[in-house]
């Protein structure tokens, strides 16, 4: 007995003097090399090639997906706040927050510019007074941004409309106007490349037909951005309901002969997902530009 536990402690010492090891190995502190390269860097070839043939998609004719971001949040809480996250073959981003951009958004704003060929737009109210206007007119001069949406519920003073006529109208750039075509003064309509019109949130066929008509009847119906958020239904005429996005889309692609596309509007609203973030749109744009990747 007397060896037994000799050798009882024997073991015990030597089961603990491993282990004490065992644990200095796990609690030490090492130094490795964690950096996260981008793609650009990973592989620089491929990364050129990719972006030079999203770049050559985008300059042509195809029915648009344009989104309005909500930039710079009080606070940054994942990737769903940066621009970057975007899908690249998203055409036009308009800056909810354009008058106050943080550095991430001008980070952001030159990657996708340069890289993706993405148009970033600064989005402005029609009743924010000449002020707003005035900054809004600088910015695009200035080149930090590509054009401007102008937004209004209700019909826009003709002096507003002449004021970014008379600023903007032989400058090279994209303008879009949020709202009715009837709120926009008919001498100034052909001002902007885009109109976007919003479909309810629980929207039904009827709606869509009547928006596409309303179009039709002031010649824009090939400049019609329809605009949907993530969480929106409609209802066919059989009564089915499908998520918004995914039946417009499918819609524009096989009922309508020059499709101008669609708005998602709270577009970070369709980040997370268990399989793809921005999952609807990301299918909008396929079913729209079926060989277009994302």
């Amino acid at each position: 007995m007397k060896y037994q536990s000799i050798f009882n402690l024997c073991l015990l010492t030597v089961f603990l003097l491993v282990v004490s090891a065992g644990c200095s190995d796990w609690t030490d502190m090492e130094i490795h090399d964690s950096e996260v390269k981008e793609a650009k860097e990973q592989n620089p070839a491929q990364y050129a090639a990719y972006t030079q043939n999203l770049r050559a998609y985008k300059a042509t004719k195809h029915a648009l997906v344009y989104a309005r971001f909500d930039n710079a949040p009080e606070t940054y809480v994942s990737e769903k706040n940066y621009l970057r996250s975007l899908p690249d073959s998203v055409d036009i981003v308009t800056m909810c927050n354009a008058s106050r951009l943080s550095d991430y958004d001008r980070e952001d704003m030159k990657l996708v510019r340069t890289d993706y060929g993405t148009r970033i737009l600064y989005e402005v109210n029609a009743d924010a007074g000449e002020e707003a206007m005035a900054a809004a007119v600088i910015a695009v001069k200035n080149g930090e941004f590509d054009g401007i949406t102008l937004t209004a519920q209700t019909s826009v003073n003709e002096s507003s409309i002449a004021f970014l006529h008379n600023a903007l109208g032989q400058v090279d750039c994209l303008m879009i106007f949020n709202g009715k075509v009837g709120f926009v003064p008919a001498t100034f309509r052909s001002l902007f490349d885009y109109y976007v019109t919003e479909i309810p949130a629980e929207a039904d066929e009827f709606d869509v037909e009547t928006a596409l008509m309303y179009a039709q009847s002031f010649g824009i119906s090939d400049r019609l951005l329809l605009a949907v958020e993530p969480q929106y239904t409609i209802t066919d005429k059989t009564q089915k309901t499908f998520d918004a996005m995914g039946w417009i889309a499918a819609y524009l692609h096989n009922y309508v002969a020059s499709p101008g596309g669609i708005a998602v509007h709270n577009i970070s609203a369709d980040y997370y997902n268990t399989e793809i973030i921005y999952k609807q749109t990301r299918g909008v744009i396929q079913i729209l530009n079926p060989a277009s990747g994302n």
